[in-house]
């Protein structure tokens, strides 16, 4: 599929930038509130000032600046996945039980719920967007904890054979989270503790990915 292709050029000038920032908080809101289709450029430079020309300048269409919007929510997370492994660290298991923390707490919160539901939306009436939906949020995420697995089999904090598969089920974890939040409950249920619940999942992991009996460096 064609990939959607952004004008954005970042804002030379503090103003520049304060525009840009307004506009991607009152085009969330409004996304959150009205859905993608039903929101129009009018709608927000009405809300947010200035022209429809500023939209066109930095983001190319409403497509483009849905998109980016999207891609920073998304930085959030992949944000998260960076900072716990950005110093080595000997405790490998505690790295991943606070990445884990980590990521929970952004994915749960309001904002991050409501997005969720609007992504669904979103690629339900705009099909052509789906995959580039997918590539912002969870490819990429996938993609950067592989890289990080990887570095850690180098290391020999974990024998981890394919990188993407273990970054996939790790991240799945919090698949049930989603779909929760997905039908309008709350991330976990009453009787649920989230600490227990990323012990034992990094616990499975971490032996899970034991060298193999015959396994030499």
């Amino acid at each position: 599929m064609k990939s959607t292709t952004l004008k954005q050029s970042n804002p030379s000038t503090t103003r520049g930038t304060e525009r840009c920032a307004l506009l991607f908080e009152v085009a969330t809101d409004l996304f959150l509130k009205h859905g993608f289709n039903n929101v129009s450029l009018d709608q927000i430079v009405e809300q947010a000032g200035g022209s429809k020309a500023t939209i066109y300048k930095y983001f190319g269409s409403k497509k483009g600046l849905f998109l980016e919007i999207c891609k920073s929510r998304c930085n959030r997370f992949t944000t998260q996945i960076e900072q716990a492994f950005q110093h080595h660290h000997s405790d490998f298991k505690l790295q991943l039980k606070n990445l884990l923390n980590d990521l929970f707490k952004a994915f749960t919160d309001e904002k991050s719920s409501a997005f969720a539901k609007l992504l669904v939306l979103v690629s339900q009436e705009n099909p052509d967007l789906s995959q580039e939906l997918y590539n912002l949020g969870p490819k990429h995420a996938h993609q950067l904890l592989a890289k990080h697995l990887q570095k850690a089999h180098e290391q020999h904090q974990i024998y981890c054979s394919n990188p993407h598969n273990s970054a996939v089920y790790l991240l799945g974890f919090f698949h049930n989270t989603h779909w929760r939040i997905m039908v309008g409950l709350p991330p976990l249920d009453e009787n649920e503790n989230i600490e227990q619940q990323i012990d034992y999942i990094v616990n499975i992991f971490i032996e899970g990915h034991q060298p193999p009996s015959n396994f030499k460096i």
